[in-house]
């Protein structure tokens, strides 16, 4: 387990299991106080708790890994934008490349998607070739 991601549901249910806080219900009857809560009561809300915690982090763990993502595409598109500006592509061009790009890379392309990102890199190819005439 990587010391920079916080553990799974299952990884933190062995920790648990293995400190020795998540008890059997047998032990639990045998310290069971009328007075306290119901042991229905107590394991809805260790459940509910378990529940909140999961969430936030599985959202916490999403977020890093969309930051990551996020930031290691800005430095190839910009390694793009270069190269396609020393290639002699403008502004305009540059902007319907980079459209184009985005529809490949963002989701799994749907074929109109495809054909659509196929007439933008044509018209960009034509454009930049009657302008360098």
């Amino acid at each position: 387990m990587d010391v920079t991601t916080t553990p799974n549901r299952r990884q933190r249910r062995g920790v648990l299991k293995f400190q020795k806080m998540m008890a059997n219900i047998e032990i639990i009857d045998d310290v069971y106080d009328p007075d306290r809560k119901s042991l229905l009561a107590m394991k809805a809300e260790a459940r509910q708790h378990n529940r909140t915690r999961g969430i936030e982090i599985h959202q916490g763990n999403v977020d890093t890994i969309d930051k990551e993502r996020y930031a290691k595409l800005e430095v190839v598109e910009e390694k793009k934008i270069e190269r396609w500006k020393s290639l002699g592509y403008n502004e305009k061009e540059i902007t319907s490349l980079r459209e184009a790009w985005s529809i490949v890379v963002v989701n799994k392309p749907t074929r109109a998607e495809k054909k659509e990102r196929f007439q933008i890199l044509k018209d960009v190819q034509i454009s930049r070739l009657s302008r360098n005439k």
